[in-house]
């Protein structure tokens, strides 16, 4: 199905001057300005203070509150309406402030913290009030008061209350925990506490803030921290010189200027000295817990304020969840810790989303409000957060009970709360705005707004302006963000009164302004005209800075340009230019709000500007274009023709007005060529577009050689150039218009700054080119230009989107024409970011959103991946919704959601899906009416759909409606067009169809012709010979089904088959067609093929394993390799062997198994593979062996596991470079395949390699096929044999039932199970006797023998088959059976290595995991009796795991240092995803995929005594995918297991006997083991009371 083209949009980047220029001579306006004037703010500090670092801040938070406490008087309100939003937004950043303190200003301790979590706890006991402590007549210091200053002053948030801990000899000592007031200058502790007598000892001061007053649950925020002797502290207490604390780095004021501690000597029999303890009463494994836990927590929240690393958010969560998990109900601190999850919660629904999931926090801090009663010292706190909160909802939801919920939590909170507190001001505030402000007028973003706590005494005027013109310079979000910050954050130091303050609000609204110009927010705008009313106010008539005030107010709200138009009254000088600014302004607020009374006054204020400017007035050309610019928007939003008309005559008096060499001719020309290019748009005027191409030539030919505006003149005239090759197909205006952009990118040398927006214009003209004469080079340096282009681009430019949207879409091009992964993997990649860089409201936001899903489709079509397809499906209903009804893209859009829809519903089958594509299409093609160069692709699309309906239901009106529009579609497509070759295959397409249920051969006949001459029209490396061929394939065979001739006569029905079989082949042979279409095409040659039993048949086998093998090897994880398999035919390989049986060929039959079972563990041991021999051959082979382990080692690590919510573009780059890898791996390989020897390395093995496997007793392979169901029997030197079974593909799938039905049955030992006995007589008859009867012939009586089977043989337990009855024969009385999954897996297992003298052998068991429901009982007695029965040491090295030490980590370190094995556990099978079947350990399961990951190459011998440890997977049963499977493959060479549930007395004597037969001689040999568990299955035989399912349910696996 064809995508409309136009869905992508390439950009044309102008320059500094605008590709189609619109002119102003109106220079008197004046946008507005940043004042760089400002006032001192008093005495610079000294050097000693430290000098203020903008990138480090900090807040004084009493000044703050007092500062906004002002402002809160009634009066204020009325005087300044915008007041309402500040405040609110100012209440909401003090309260913020409670959730952030400071930490980037000095050594941040979270390192320490989160250090300290991982290792055992070493934090002393906090002492305990010890009563009294003295030593009679010894000399003593004692401590008898502590005063500190300023402790508030530069806090980063609203302290609960302040303390200083002082540490001596080990000990640890704090004062109590006193609150402080706002205005509150010194606190001062009056508390006692004895000090070391020694003068020399050293002393470790801290000063804190804490969280909360009651139970601390860390050690809150350190202000000061020192380290002093004792004796300089008497002197300083006896000098009362108090210890002066200079600013932080980085900042102009900290806390805590100063500390005075009063000290005095005296002999300890004096009045006794009480010691101040810890203010908690904990014990101390609590205290650890708790205080790590918190500290940790509150660190991480600091440091993600800082660095905004949502990781960091959601550790701090983590932490204090923990911290909770340690409080019971009943426990002291657990308010504190609810208190503390619900601030991280609070702050992470905002981080996230504006208050997504706030009833969370809410939840958690009402829990929190509701341990804290009437009294408790946190209650106040704790409701102004919840308070906080409520209104935070309200102006989310709109409930009104929050309101008032939140307003009687803020009036309890005044009336217990001291006036001056820090608190008390907080809920003033609230009150006071709540009820002068309801808070339905108040928006989300007023009171959520994200307020930085960033310094009060802030930058000056002129840094602020500096910093604001750095920023408008690029497009920078954080940046904007950051200085608007800076912005409000001196306006809370800048009071009313301040002479600065009206300049800094109007710099603050034109950030603001700037910010809703890029980002489309309407809230930034009206907070901008509130700032600028504000400004306005400060600045009285007669005030110098009123106008500018005026101007900049004016820029957000043109009313304001009616007092400045007043002070123009008609007949004054400067009226007209008062009109025009005016005029200007609306015009601007009508491009972004659409509001058209704006426009339609602008346009009544440029026609009064113009009668101002009669003939011959100087200002009357520039009136007559901004006229005709209005009018000419007023078209593009109206459609009104007589507006555009208008505009164009205005436009050609302007140029009157400027005859031939006056400087202003060629602007005047620019513009009217534009408006003709326009009116040539909406009514294909020809004449129109050759005039404005001819005034684009006057235009340039004005331009000297070296004229600045040379450039944008050449740029001009071939982008209408172009436009008109776009209409009539001249090939010499496309390529002079590719010449014209040369010549202007040749007047701009690299480093120019208009030089990427030429590259780009360049670069979209070759590509348009490429598009119709398909040249390569033009694509391909229309890409180098694209990459040029991006490269000026930095980080935070505002053309960067455009420019990576432009690069993507030609990327995309070249993989549709090419088909390099690479180039579409980098082409998302590049749509990502450029979707990142336009939010939701930009205006371009759409047009990626489309392309984006574009690329995501193509790629879901070359691998399948769901995700691909739903994500692009969720992109264009976006892009899709934010088109208006008749929006020029709609179309488009409509189209690309139709094709998605209707990709979906070819793999998922729902019929809403189609129907609904086909409503959008129709649709669609309604807005491409006749001429419209869209319309035979959107004809295209729909006939597709209506065939695809068709196929579905029969209504041949869909199909005959479908060949008219494909008919239709053809015409309007000009021969040579890219997408002629694919419209003619549509056609042939549903001709074929309509043959196939008419029998016409005509159509037959012509759809033939088309896909022959679509195949001809396409290069020889164009991805889309694929498709044809498969189409030519369907057509052949129609005409094979039909038994005609291409000219309706009979023929030989055998040459049109070949030539289907032809085209298939080809198909799936075509490299550039990629590996899925190519993988699908030799399936459907192998269905067909096969159905018509084709000489080609096996040739398709081959070629499609092949090509499912490197299909897989691109996937990185196994669990997706297992999904990706569920897609395709789980009978591919027997099916394969069976037809090379029905060939004769036996030997093949054996290879094909080999080659397409065990895909996914056969890819992994690649990884592994030994190269002992290549690496001693030559330098060159040595350093391909390093670069092969390499890559190898790099292959086989697993990847990454992306939590939810991992952003695409990360899951996306993992997987591309992953395929990179594949793609070096592959290209290695191919290089050691050159080397003498080793030229079939790693390639699919021979027979005459696969032979050795039967070089200690002979295989049988087992073959089930619904063709035929075979055995056969591999032995080491002679020719294999082949037995067709006495059964079929349904009697062996009842067969599995039975099995499955029957174990477990009449299990009791006085039951005999019937139905077991049964199942195990048909197994003998119809699978086993036939091959214990050829076995005969050479194997001796005794020998062991392997089972290797495939498909349903997986299920039956082959070693246990017999007759059952008395004297009765069973295989297990001729024959040792093992099991293989794949014959070089056995190989490998086989495979000698030096063995320890000392055998070390680990026993691990576990009687209750995590999550288990029941015990089992007899694990430590069980590997109690193991150990009993091994050689003693030195001959064994036993170790055993049990109970609680038998965790994860401790199994696998446990599976990696000792080579013998033996599990006791609950076992379990996963049969939706079988790499998550497990040994259930205590705290977590040993999957299959850990063991996986292992390499137990030199390991012998595992013993499995746990459940269902040899089941497969019935999806994937070839796949061979179970626990002792899994331990094979990853190297041990002989494994036990189990085929169902177990019992603890089965495994008793079975363990006993198997370990007496194994070593009871005192020698261990894991060759013994499939003789040693034989012998031990027969002695269970003598129980009679044990049931028949448990004396057959282990196995052998392995040598």
């Amino acid at each position: 199905m064809l995508r409309v083209c136009c869905g992508f949009v390439l950009y044309d980047i102008p320059g500094p001057h605008s590709l189609n220029l619109l002119l102003s001579d109106m220079s008197s306006l004046v946008p507005g300005h940043f004042s760089d004037h400002s006032l001192p703010l008093g005495e610079e500090p000294s050097q000693a203070e430290g000098l203020q670092n903008p990138g480090q801040r900090n807040i004084v938070v009493s000044e703050v509150l007092q500062v906004v406490n002002s402002m809160c008087h009634p009066s204020s309100f009325n005087t300044y309406p915008m007041f309402s939003t500040v405040i609110v937004a100012a209440l909401y950043f003090f309260v913020t402030l409670l959730f952030h303190f400071q930490t980037d200003s000095v050594p941040d301790p979270l390192d320490d913290t989160l250090q300290a979590l991982t290792e055992e706890s070493s934090h002393p006991e906090q002492p305990q009030d010890s009563g009294e402590t003295h030593i009679a007549g010894v000399p003593q210091v004692v401590v008898t008061a502590i005063c500190a200053t300023d402790l508030t002053l530069g806090l980063r948030r609203i302290p609960a209350g302040f303390y200083v801990v002082v540490k001596v000899d080990g000990a640890e000592f704090w004062t109590s925990n006193k609150p402080a007031h706002v205005d509150q200058a010194v606190i001062e502790w009056d508390e006692r506490m004895l000090l070391p007598c020694e003068p020399p000892s050293k002393v470790r001061i801290s000063v804190c803030a804490s969280f909360e007053l009651g139970p601390m649950l860390c050690h809150g925020e350190v202000l000061r921290k020192f380290e002093i002797s004792v004796r300089e502290l008497l002197d300083r207490s006896e000098n009362s010189h108090p210890i002066i604390f200079q600013p932080k780095p980085g900042e102009v004021v900290s806390p805590c200027t100063s500390l005075f501690m009063a000290l005095e000597q005296r002999l300890s029999d004096e009045t006794d000295v009480a010691v101040p303890c810890s203010l908690t009463t904990l014990v101390s494994g609590e205290v650890d817990g708790l205080m790590l836990r918190t500290d940790a927590g509150h660190g991480l929240l600091a440091r993600y304020r800082r660095m905004q690393n949502s990781s960091d958010l959601d550790q701090s969560i983590n932490h204090f969840e923990h911290a909770l998990d340690i409080c019971p109900m009943d426990h002291p601190c657990r308010p504190a810790a609810l208190f503390n999850l619900a601030t991280a919660q609070f702050v992470n629904c905002r981080a996230n989303e504006p208050y997504l999931d706030l009833d969370i926090p809410i939840s958690v801090f009402q829990d929190a409000l509701d341990l804290r009663p009437t009294g408790h010292p946190d209650r106040p706190i704790t409701q102004l957060h919840l308070a906080i909160a409520l209104l935070c909802r309200f102006a989310k939801r709109g409930i009104k009970t929050d309101v008032d919920a939140a307003e009687e939590l803020l009036n309890e909170v005044l009336n217990v709360c001291h006036a001056n507190s820090h608190i008390h001001r907080a809920a003033l505030l609230a009150i006071e705005t709540s009820a002068l402000h309801p808070y339905a007028s108040i928006g989300v973003n007023a009171l959520g707004q994200e307020w930085p706590a960033t310094s009060m005494l802030p930058l000056s005027l002129n840094q602020l302006a500096h910093q604001a013109e750095w920023c408008l310079q690029r497009d920078d979000p954080h940046a904007l963000d950051e200085v608007i910050s800076l912005h409000y954050d001196a306006l809370g130091y800048y009071s009313i009164m301040h002479a600065c303050r009206g300049q800094l609000l109007g710099n603050l609204g034109i950030m603001l302004a700037t910010r809703f110009e890029r980002r489309g927010n309407a809230e930034d705008l009206d907070e901008a005209i509130a700032l600028d009313r504000e400004a306005l106010a400060l600045h009285p008539v007669g005030h110098t800075h009123r106008s500018s005030s005026l101007n900049n107010l004016a820029n957000r709200l043109s009313t304001h340009f009616k007092e400045a138009l007043a002070l123009c009254p008609v007949g004054h000088t400067d009226r007209p230019v008062s009109l025009n600014n005016l005029a200007v302004l609306l015009s601007t607020r009508f491009d972004h709000r659409g509001n058209a009374e704006d426009l339609d006054e602008a346009i009544a204020l440029q026609r009064e500007a113009l009668a101002l400017c009669p003939v011959g007035h100087t200002l009357r050309s520039s009136s007559l274009n901004n006229l005709a610019v209005l009018l000419s928007t007023r078209f593009d939003h109206r459609g009104n023709a007589q507006d555009l008309d208008e505009a164009i005559a205005l436009h050609r008096e302007a140029l009157a007005l400027h005859p031939v060499r006056h400087t202003d001719r060629s602007k005047s020309l620019n513009n009217l060529a534009n408006r003709l290019s326009t009116r040539f748009d909406h009514r294909g005027n020809a004449q129109d577009l050759d005039e404005a191409i001819a005034l684009h030539r006057e235009a340039l030919a004005s331009y000297p050689v070296g004229h600045i505006l040379q450039s944008l003149s050449l740029n001009n005239l071939a982008v209408l150039l172009s436009t008109r090759f776009d209409h009539r197909g001249n090939a010499q205006d496309l390529d002079e218009a590719i010449a014209l952009h040369r010549e202007a990118l040749a007047l701009h040398p690299v480093r120019h700054t208009d030089r990427s927006s030429l590259l780009n214009n360049l670069a979209n003209r070759l590509s348009t080119r490429f598009d119709h004469r398909g040249n390569a080079q033009d694509l391909d340096e229309a890409i180098a230009l694209h990459r040029e282009a991006l490269a000026s681009y930095p980080v935070g430019h505002t053309d960067r989107s455009s420019s990576l949207n432009n690069l993507a879409i030609l990327l995309s091009t070249r993989f549709d024409h090419r088909g390099n992964a690479q180039d579409l993997d980098e082409a998302i990649a590049l749509q990502r970011e450029a979707l990142a860089l336009r939010p939701v409201g930009h205006t371009d936001r759409s047009s990626s959103l489309n392309n984006l899903a574009d690329q995501l489709s193509t790629r879901f079509d070359h691998r399948s991946n769901a995700q691909d397809l739903d994500e692009a499906i969720a992109l264009q209903r976006e892009a899709l919704a934010s088109y208006p009804v008749g929006h020029i893209l709609q179309s488009s859009s409509l189209n690309n959601l139709a094709v998605l829809l209707s990709t979906r519903f070819d793999h998922r089958g729902n019929a809403q899906d189609l129907d609904e594509a086909i409503a959008l299409q129709r649709e669609a093609l309604v807005l491409h009416p006749v001429g419209h160069t869209l319309r035979s692709s959107s004809m295209d699309n729909l006939a597709v759909l209506l065939s695809t309906r068709f196929d579905h239901r029969g209504n041949a009106q869909d199909l005959e409606e479908s060949i008219a529009l494909h008919r239709e579609a053809l015409a309007l497509c000009p021969v040579g067009h890219t997408d002629w070759s694919m419209s003619l295959n549509n056609l042939a397409n549903q001709l074929s169809t309509r043959f196939d249920h008419g029998g016409t051969i005509e159509d037959l006949n012509e759809s033939r012709e088309n896909l022959h001459c679509a195949l001809n029209l396409l290069t020889q490396h164009d991805p889309r010979r694929l498709k044809v061929h498969t189409s030519l394939a369907t057509v052949y065979l129609s005409l094979h089904r039909s038994g005609l001739h291409v000219t309706g006569s009979p023929c030989e029905d055998t040459d049109s088959l070949n030539v289907a079989m032809h085209n298939f082949q080809a198909a799936a042979n075509f490299v550039p067609g990629g590996l899925l279409f190519r993988l699908r095409a030799s399936l459907s040659w192998v269905h067909h093929a096969d159905k018509h039993r084709h000489g080609t048949e096996l040739e398709a086998y081959g070629t499609s394993m092949q090509l499912m093998d490197a299909y897989m090897s691109a996937t990185a994880s196994v669990s997706s390799r297992h999904s990706a398999l569920k897609d395709f035919p789980s009978t591919l390989a027997v099916d394969a062997a069976s037809c090379a049986l029905r060939s004769g060929d036996v030997c093949r039959a054996v290879e094909l198994l080999e080659q397409g079972r065990t895909i996914i563990w056969t890819q992994m041991t690649r990884l592994r593979t030994p190269l002992d021999s290549l690496q001693t051959h030559n330098d060159h082979a040595a350093a391909l062996v390093k670069r092969f382990r390499n890559l190898s080692s790099l292959l086989d690590k697993p990847p990454a596991i992306h939590a939810d919510g991992t952003p695409s573009v990360d899951v996306e780059a993992a997987a591309t470079r992953y395929r990179r890898l594949v793609e070096n791996w592959n290209g290695v390989v191919e290089e050691i395949r050159t080397i003498e020897g080793f030229s079939r390395f790693l390639l699919p093995p021979m027979f005459t390699d696969l032979q050795e496997a039967a070089r200690d007793g002979p295989i049988i392979m087992l073959i089930a096929s619904k063709s035929s169901c075979d055995a056969i029997i591999i032995k080491h030197t002679q020719p294999p044999t082949s037995i067709q079974l006495p059964t079929d593909f349904e009697k062996l799938t009842t067969l599995v039932h039975a099995f499955r039905e029957a174990i477990g049955k009449d299990a009791s030992p006085k039951g005999n199970q019937t139905a077991l006995i049964k199942a195990l007589r048909t197994l003998w008859g119809d699978v086993v006797r036939p091959v214990a009867e050829n076995l005969g012939g050479f194997a001796r009586r005794g020998s062991r023998i392997w089972w290797c089977p495939t498909l349903l043989f997986n299920f039956l337990p082959l070693h246990a088959a017999g007759e059952y009855r008395a004297n009765g024969k069973s295989l297990s009385q001729q024959y040792v059976s093992s099991y293989t999954p794949s014959l070089t897996a056995l190989m490998r297992a086989r495979r000698s290595h030096e063995r320890s003298p000392s055998v070390p052998f680990a026993a691990i068991g576990q009687n209750f995991p995590a999550g288990a429901s029941f015990t089992l009982e007899c694990v430590e007695s069980e590997l109690d009796l193991v150990q009993s029965l091994l050689p003693p040491p030195p001959t064994v090295s036993f170790t055993k795991i049990t109970s609680v030490d038998a965790t994860k980590s401790r199994a696998l370190h446990a599976l990696q240092d000792n080579t013998w094995l033996h599990f006791s556990c609950h076992g379990t099978q996963n049969f939706d995803d079988p790499f998550k079947s497990a040994f259930l350990m205590r705290d977590q399961p040993l999957s299959l995929l850990d063991i996986t990951q292992m390499d137990l190459s030199l390991h012998q011998f595992a013993f499995l005594s746990a459940c269902e440890t040899a089941v497969g997977d019935f999806a994937t049963p070839d796949e061979v995918i179970h626990l002792a499977a899994a331990l094979q493959f990853a190297g041990v060479k002989s494994v036990i297991g189990t085929l169902w549930k177990v019992t603890d007395s089965t495994v008793q004597l079975l363990v006993k006997a198997f370990y007496k037969n194994l070593c009871g001689d005192g020698k261990m040999n894991s060759r013994r083991a499939a003789q040693a568990l034989h012998q031990a299955v027969h002695s269970l035989a003598r129980d009679k009371d044990m049931p028949l399912d448990q004396r057959i349910v282990f196995m052998h696996i392995g040598a």
